[in-house]
């Protein structure tokens, strides 16, 4: 696929590739065809697992990372995600919002709370500024 993607860009019929949900043995061996712009992957304060390998080896090699829900799927966006969750919402089913993750969580998010009020912005704000912070490298979609 990585091949076909090289010869569109050759012929001009597309400017950049980039990869989305990608395991670091998969971006090493795409980027090794032709570089890759930019990786999209989940990131906030709330998903952290790509600081490990996904974010370095970013780094390493020059790509951009495009993180989705830099709010934590809405997690962020305010108090009453944690306090009441609506029962059509997606988050009623994410095991993160459910049992004993749901109070694990709600300590996270009043931490958070604290931390914005400190700063004298909204969870929002920081959750946003926090992925912002992380390097010129980073451009998230909200």
């Amino acid at each position: 696929m990585m091949g076909e993607l090289k010869k569109l860009v050759e012929e001009g019929k597309i400017k950049y590739i980039g990869l989305s949900e990608a395991s670091p043995d998969t971006i090493r061996r795409a980027h090794v065809v032709h570089p890759i712009t930019s990786v999209q992957m989940e990131w906030s304060l709330w998903t952290r697992e790509i600081e490990q390998d996904i974010v370095p080896l970013c780094m390493e090699l020059g790509i951009g990372i495009v993180p989705y829900s830099p709010l934590g799927r809405g997690f962020f966006a305010g108090k009453a995600v944690t306090e009441s969750i609506p029962s059509n919402s997606f988050l009623v089913s994410h095991p993160r919002l459910q049992g004993e993750n749901l109070d694990k969580n709600k300590i996270l998010y009043s931490r958070i709370e604290k931390l914005a009020e400190k700063h004298k912005c909204t969870t929002s704000q920081l959750a946003l500024a926090w992925i912002l912070h992380q390097g010129d490298y980073v451009v998230p979609i909200p």
